[in-house]
C-alpha cells in the first residue's frame, strides 16, 4: 500500500480521493522543515502546500517518488534537486485563476472606494470622513497586468467588461497576437507603469521576478496609482512598498501574499491608511480549494500508477 503524507490541511475532498483509491493517508502533525524531514522517511508521496521542501528534506524520503503542488506557485520546492534524486514535482494550473481574479478585483474596488480608511469610522464617531475622502471612479481608467497567463486573463475579462476600464499587459513569455483583443501588449515594464493608473500582479516569483517592481517604477505609477500583488511576496519589495505609501509616491496598495508567512502583525506596512492587507487567501474558495486538493490528489495517482501527471514541473529520470 502505498503512503502520501499530507502535512497542511486541505479540503477532505484530496483525502477521499487517495483513500478511495487504496492509499495509506498520513496527516503530519507539523510542517516545519525538521518535522517533514522526520514524516517523509518513508512515504511515496507528499501533498504539499506552502513548507519548503529543500534538497535536504526531500532526500530524507527515502521511497519518496511524488511531491504534488496543492496550486500553481513551487517556490517552496527545490525542483532541481527533486529531479536529481528522481521525485517528480507536479503542480495544479487554473484551478484557483477564478478565486484570485475576483479578489484581485475586490482589493482594487476597495482601494479605489477608500475602505481601509472608512472601515471603523462610523463605530468610531467620524462620520464626516466622507467629506474628506471623495472615491475613485475606475471606469474609463488603465489596469496593467504583470503576466498574463491564467489568473491575469481572467482578470483583465471581468476588469474589461464589469468595470469598463482599458486593460495593458506585460509578459515577455507569451504571444502578443494571441491574447484577447481587449489586451494591448507592452514591451517593458517602465510603459506599463507610465501608462496604468493600476498595476495588478499576476506572475511566479523566482530569481528574474524577485524585487521586480522597483522604487523607480513605483515612482512612475504616480501619486494617483495603486498596486496590488495577489501573486508572491517578494516580487516588489515591503520596504519599498512602506516608502512609497508613507511618503505618497503612489496612491494605496494592497497585497495577498508576503516576503515572509506569516508576515509580523507589527509589519509597518499595517499602519498605513492607504495600504490593505489579505493572509494569504485569495484562492482559497470552497471551489478552488476543492480542486486544488483533488488535483493533487489526481497528480499522485497518476505518478504512483507509471502516468504522466497533468502538469509535471520537472522530469525526473524514469
Amino acid at each position: 500500500m502505498y503512503k502520501v503524507l499530507i502535512p497542511e490541511e486541505i479540503d477532505h475532498a484530496g483525502w477521499d480521493y487517495l483513500e478511495e483509491r487504496g492509499y495509506q493517508v498520513i496527516e503530519g502533525s507539523a510542517y516545519d522543515s525538521e518535522t517533514i524531514k522526520r514524516e517523509i522517511a518513508d512515504v511515496d508521496a507528499v501533498l504539499a502546500r506552502g513548507a519548503d521542501y529543500t534538497r535536504e528534506v526531500i532526500a530524507a524520503g527515502k521511497n519518496l517518488k511524488v511531491i504534488a503542488r496543492h496550486g500553481v506557485g513551487i517556490e517552496h520546492i527545490d525542483t532541481k534537486a527533486a529531479e536529481e534524486l528522481g521525485v517528480q514535482v507536479a503542480n495544479v494550473l487554473c484551478a484557483n485563476s477564478n478565486a484570485v481574479a475576483e479578489h484581485t478585483m475586490m482589493l482594487m474596488l476597495m482601494l479605489a472606494k477608500y475602505v481601509p480608511i472608512f472601515k471603523n469610522c462610523i463605530p468610531e464617531g467620524q462620520w464626516d470622513l466622507r467629506n474628506r475622502y471623495l472615491t475613485h471612479e475606475l471606469e474609463g481608467k488603465t489596469l496593467g497586468i504583470i503576466g498574463v497567463g491564467a489568473v491575469g486573463i481572467r482578470t483583465a475579462k471581468k476588469v474589461h467588461y464589469g468595470l469598463d476600464m482599458k486593460i495593458l499587459g506585460y509578459d515577455p513569455y507569451i504571444d502578443y497576437t494571441k491574447m484577447p483583443d481587449y489586451i494591448e501588449g507592452v514591451h517593458t515594464l517602465d510603459e506599463l507603469f507610465e501608462r496604468s493608473d493600476v498595476i495588478t500582479i499576476h506572475c511566479p516569483l523566482n530569481e528574474e521576478t524577485r524585487y521586480m517592481v522597483t522604487p523607480a517604477l513605483l515612482e512612475k505609477l504616480g501619486p494617483k496609482g495603486y498596486l496590488i500583488n495577489c501573486a508572491r511576496g517578494g516580487i516588489v519589495g515591503e520596504k519599498d512598498l512602506y516608502e512609497a505609501l508613507k511618503n505618497h509616491v503612489i496612491a494605496g496598495a494592497a497585497i495577498d501574499s508576503y516576503e515572509q508567512e506569516p508576515p509580523a502583525p507589527d509589519m509597518p506596512l499595517f499602519t498605513l491608511d492607504n495600504f490593505w492587507g489579505t493572509p494569504h487567501h485569495a484562492g482559497l474558495s470552497k471551489k478552488a480549494s476543492m480542486a486544488c486538493a483533488t488535483g493533487a490528489a489526481k497528480a499522485i495517482d497518476d505518478v504512483l500508477h507509471g502516468r504522466e501527471p497533468q502538469y509535471p514541473v520537472n522530469h525526473p529520470k524514469k
